[in-house]
């Protein structure tokens, strides 16, 4: 049982401007308890209490011993509760302590101190925190598993840095060496930087876990993408180093459960569309590159390119983009410059792939010779742009867009279908379509059971495993998400079986409402 006790948060002096662990333990009254954790002994025998490995530990045993308090609920939030009046009533100082107290955990996930965070963001506050973790409606709605997930997601590569050099305990392991090459790639591509073939072992998530952090990439990724429009609109260099490194994150979380980042993918605001549409497509090029078994630098620079080859729309006019209706001749004219408008600001990088080129150039090029900007033909066009026209148009057509509504996935692949060895490579499109299934990710599908649901992850064949059912079919009503696994044995009386896909706009469901 844990000795913390929330009043100790009362009033204590959270404003200092360093991050220190031993500083918030007092704070908690939990230090012993968390310093006398075997692993933690462990660690501190071996490195010492400085080593940041074992601060991380540290950390993540605090958030441990916190647990239950961390998972019950906390008042709602009150946007106009000041700490500088004096606090009478028991529920004024209880709001004071959990004030302070989610803060000092934000700041234990974070490793900075609070006032660096306030720093980092002028809108800080518990608001999100209260409303939509902190409600006690079950395990996965708590904030332990939030604040472990952003513990976990800022501390990750220096784990498994660390992992890898083998000098911990618990049965750290030195990282194996990839040496499979794809020889239908051209390595030309991957530019003159220098690729480690050197693979960490990333361990799987449940869809639940990783969702939380899939979330978080695709908020930081919209800041960033945000950030580097702004310089790009200004004709400003782009910070290539820093969208290699979201990139790296993506194809981690991917690694370790794919069918998050493809639920995510779904979730599109009409006014963000061009940044989330970027990110749509790089999480589709991991996810093609992955399937095709090419080599980490493969899979990087093709994550890379899908970011960046639709960057050229954000020249265009705004009036335009966001247009609902179809676009006149000229407007058309000068849609297709934003292949130019791309080219132009890439150039100005350094060491960027070719990939990245080769998909900007090539992604609206068509097999029959139809595309543009140069009208290639079949071979003539790169295999990375056939690759960037497939995963631009299957993210397209199953998004909400200014001047259309999104396609379920089911209808976007019959639609792609038709244009295979026309617009798209036969070959490719066919290995892209098997990937995701029959039945994709965020499809709508009714089951046997009667209940309406959409499926979240497949099974090694490819096919619906896990759903989330919304909706009954013999009810006509919305039911409480639950989510089901579909029996892996075919052909049993009692398994609950896909039995066809459904309209979702015709029920009123959307699949992003019901993915986290």
């Amino acid at each position: 049982m844990s000795a913390f006790q929330m009043e100790s948060c009362f009033g204590a002096d959270i404003g200092v401007g360093y991050f220190d662990m031993d500083e918030i333990l007092d704070i908690f009254g939990i230090k012993k308890e968390v310093m006398d954790n075997k692993r933690v002994k462990s660690l501190i025998k071996i490195h010492g209490r400085k080593e940041r490995i074992v601060n991380i530990a540290v950390r993540q045993v605090t958030f441990d011993v916190l647990r239950s308090v961390l998972d019950s609920e906390f008042l709602p939030y009150d946007a106009y509760f000041n700490d500088d009046k004096l606090l009478t009533s028991r529920r004024e100082r209880l709001y004071d302590a959990q004030e302070r107290f989610l803060f000092l955990c934000l700041s234990i996930a974070n490793g900075k101190s609070v006032r660096s965070l306030k720093k980092l963001n002028r809108d800080f506050s518990t608001k999100e925190l209260r409303s939509k973790f902190a409600r006690g409606k079950g395990k996965d709605k708590g904030l332990f598993r939030y604040f472990r997930q952003e513990l976990d997601e800022n501390t990750r590569e220096y784990i498994l840095s660390y992992k890898a050099k083998g000098s911990g305990v618990e049965g750290l392991a030195r990282a194996g060496v990839s040496s499979r090459t794809e020889p239908a790639f051209d390595k030309e591509a991957l530019g003159s930087e220098k690729k480690t073939q050197r693979e960490i072992k990333v361990f799987s998530t449940s869809f639940d876990d990783e969702v939380i952090t899939a979330l978080k990439l695709f908020k930081d990724g919209n800041l960033l993408l945000s950030t580097q429009m702004e310089l790009f609109k200004r004709g400003e260099l782009l910070d290539t180093p820093e969208l290699k490194k979201f990139c790296k994150r993506l194809i981690t979380s991917y690694s370790r459960n794919p069918f998050a980042l493809m639920a995510i993918r779904h979730i599109k605001e009409v006014s963000s569309y061009l940044v989330l549409h970027a990110m749509g497509m790089a999480v589709l090029g991991i996810h093609f590159a992955k399937t095709m078994k090419l080599q980490d630098a493969y899979v990087e620079a093709i994550a890379l390119g899908a970011l960046l080859f639709d960057l050229g729309r954000f020249r265009l006019p705004a009036a335009m983009v966001n247009k609902s209706t179809k676009m006149t001749a000229g407007e058309f004219d000068l849609f297709r410059k934003h292949i130019q408008f791309g080219s132009q600001i890439l150039h100005k990088c350094e060491n960027l792939p070719k990939v990245v080129f080769q998909m900007l150039e090539d992604h609206h090029e068509k097999i029959d010779g139809s595309g543009y900007p140069n009208g290639k033909q079949d071979q003539e066009i790169s295999v990375y742009g056939k690759i960037a026209a497939i995963i631009d148009a299957y993210d397209a057509m199953t998004s909400e867009q200014p001047h259309k509504d999104s396609m379920e996935p089911i209808k976007a692949c019959q639609q792609m279908l038709k244009e295979s060895g026309l617009a798209f490579d036969e070959t490719l499109l066919s290995v892209f379509l098997k990937s995701i299934g029959r039945v994709p990710v965020g499809s709508c599908v009714l089951l046997s059971n009667g209940r309406v649901g959409f499926v979240l992850t497949l099974n090694k064949s490819f096919q619906p495993a896990l759903i989330r059912q919304v909706y009954s079919m013999t009810n006509k009503s919305f039911i409480a998400s639950t989510d089901i696994e579909l029996n892996k044995v075919a052909n049993v009386i009692d398994d609950v079986v896909v039995e066809k896909d459904v309209s979702p706009q015709s029920l009123g469901l959307q699949f992003i409402n019901h993915i986290s």
